[in-house]
């Protein structure tokens, strides 16, 4: 393989992996354990290989007890290394070949292999093609035996199937259908279809008519795990048949520098299609603007928005007649009672932070009005979503709907409602009801001082007249007058700002609480939803990268 393709598939490699790390930091708490310790498994295991050597490729021959695994890798190694004999199993620890010593130490250290031999390629002119002889960068293992009853034997082999670069299965014609190993192993890497090779060992003890049926059946085994693609080999040990094939395919893969960016890349592809496929939508939508609005009204109202308001708009025309309306009667509005002061709002000289209203609880339905409102909210929101993400956010927004009450309570109470200060034109009005009620009851004194001087034999002048009438008469008729005419026109003005204020109001409480819904359910939804959707293009540009 050239340079420049080798460097493209570890820069693919490092790419997905980039992904995979990323996604599964944002999707941690929301994936099922299992994926989880697969997808850290791999990404580690990969992580680990790269920092190794790249020039070694780690083949490893796997198989079951009686399979001649051992008797194969001392004749492909050419020295008696691996144990033979009829006691099964022979092979109680991983035994490695080592083609070129050199950065090998490292990379066993971390494959845990210990027995090591370093092997010297015998010249190999006038035996065969070049492509037989053995790289020197190759790792060739003999592992414990897959099916071994030592249970040691069998956490070595399933280790390193997904350590080794190359797997080599050697069948034997007694055991090559076990569904313990197709079941158990072969049909697990079915994405390593270009790492493994087959090796159907002891043919000889198979009829030279048969072995065209039995290899036959080996493949309909192998392709009902998926695994029809992979290359048979028949070889015996024995009488050293198919050994020079086998041995130059495993050349071949020592020359591919690549190999082991390959292997890592299929696991880490199989990682990458088994989250792509629990992907319900690549994006999910977010709330609209409309659904968020329609949730702050409905806990708005719950929360009585509609009643304060109605309550600053009694209280502004409270007020304004308390503040414009003619003396001699005002006094009966002070027996009304304010309700904003009834609910503790309005108050400019409270902290709002440390005040909060005397509203009354919220009813049953209330209640009922803003959990359904939420739980409506939440479930549009999160319907394309996988069950594992959806309970998350239905845990998280309920913890925060618990708070929400006393947060609410607490804006209502900080919220500016129009009618903390006195309006501009009211202590004018007031100024002229006073100068209009002394008027009129200068002139009715005035009027009052004539019978009074009679009866004391007191003589008093004239009253000037305009237009022929009194002065004080027309001091008390216009005093009173323009008391009752004054007190009426502010009457009708004072309900027209009472409207307008009501309508302020009533949009500051929303805001308020808008604001607090935001953040209480709203924000964390959009927030939730962001990170799924931030996941599946991870991984769903990861998968358009996989093989």
């Amino acid at each position: 393989m050239s340079e420049r393709k080798i460097t493209r598939a570890v820069n693919g490699l490092s790419s997905q992996i980039s992904n995979v790390i990323e996604a599964m930091q944002l999707a941690e708490p929301y994936l099922e354990p299992e994926t989880i310790d697969l997808a850290a498994d791999v990404i580690s295991r990969a992580e680990s290989r790269r920092q190794l050597s790249a020039e070694h490729v780690v083949v490893g021959l796997f198989g079951a007890t009686g399979s001649g695994k051992s008797t194969m890798f001392n004749a492909l190694v050419g020295q008696e290394l691996a144990t033979t004999g009829v006691i099964r199993p022979t092979t109680t620890n991983t035994v490695a070949a080592i083609w070129e010593p050199q950065g090998a130490n490292e990379l066993l250290d971390w494959l845990d292999v210990s027995t090591r031999h370093v092997i010297s390629e015998p010249d190999q002119k006038g035996k065969g093609s070049p492509k037989k002889k053995i790289d020197s960068g190759l790792l060739l293992l003999d592992l414990p035996d897959m099916d071994s009853t030592a249970v040691d034997h069998h956490h070595i082999a399933s280790r390193l199937v997904g350590q080794v670069d190359y797997l080599v299965w050697v069948l034997d014609p007694q055991k090559y259908a076990d569904a313990s190993i197709h079941h158990g192993y072969l049909r697990s890497l079915r994405s390593q279809q270009g790492n493994i090779l087959i090796v159907f060992n002891q043919i000889d003890k198979v009829a030279e008519t048969e072995r065209k049926q039995v290899v036959d059946s080996l493949r309909q085994i192998l392709a009902m795990s998926g695994l029809e693609h992979l290359p048979i080999v028949c070889a015996s040990a024995a009488t050293g048949e198919g050994i020079l094939e086998v041995r130059a395919k495993i050349a071949a893969a020592a020359k591919n520098k690549a190999l082991s960016t390959r292997r890592l890349r299929a696991d880490v592809d199989q990682v990458i299609h088994r989250l792509d496929d629990e992907l319900p939508v690549e994006k999910v939508r977010l709330p609209s603007q409309l659904q968020q609005a329609d949730l702050e009204k409905v806990i708005a109202r719950a929360h009585g928005a509609q009643y304060i308001a109605d309550a600053v708009e009694t209280s502004y025309l409270l007020r304004g007649a308390s503040r414009t309306g003619w003396p001699l009667t005002t006094w009966l509005v002070k027996l009304r009672n304010d309700p904003l002061k009834r609910m503790n709002l309005g108050r400019q000289h409270e902290d709002p932070e440390l005040s909060m209203t005397s509203r009354p609880e919220l009813s049953v339905a209330e209640h009922a009005a803003v959990e359904h409102g939420i739980n409506q909210y939440v479930a549009e929101a999160s319907h394309e979503l996988p069950d594992s993400w959806k309970e998350p956010l239905r845990e998280r927004i309920n913890d925060n709907v618990q708070i929400l009450d006393d947060g609410i309570d607490a804006a209502i109470a900080g919220t500016p409602l129009g009618v903390e200060r006195s309006s501009w034109w009211w202590p004018v009005v007031k100024f002229i009801q006073w100068v209009a009620l002394v008027a009129a009851l200068g002139g009715a004194l005035w009027l009052a001082a004539y019978p009074v001087a009679g009866y004391f034999q007191f003589a008093l002048p004239q009253a000037p007249r305009v237009e022929g009438i009194a002065v004080p008469t027309l001091l008390v008729f216009i005093g009173i007058l323009l008391g009752i005419v004054l007190g009426i026109a502010c009457s009708f003005i004072n309900r027209i700002v009472a409207k307008v204020k009501r309508r302020k109001a009533l949009k500051n409480l929303e805001r308020s609480v808008s604001n607090l819904v935001r953040q209480a359910v709203v924000e964390p939804v959009d927030q939730h939803l962001d990170t799924y959707n931030s996941y599946a293009a991870l991984i769903t540009t990861a998968a358009k990268k996989a093989d």
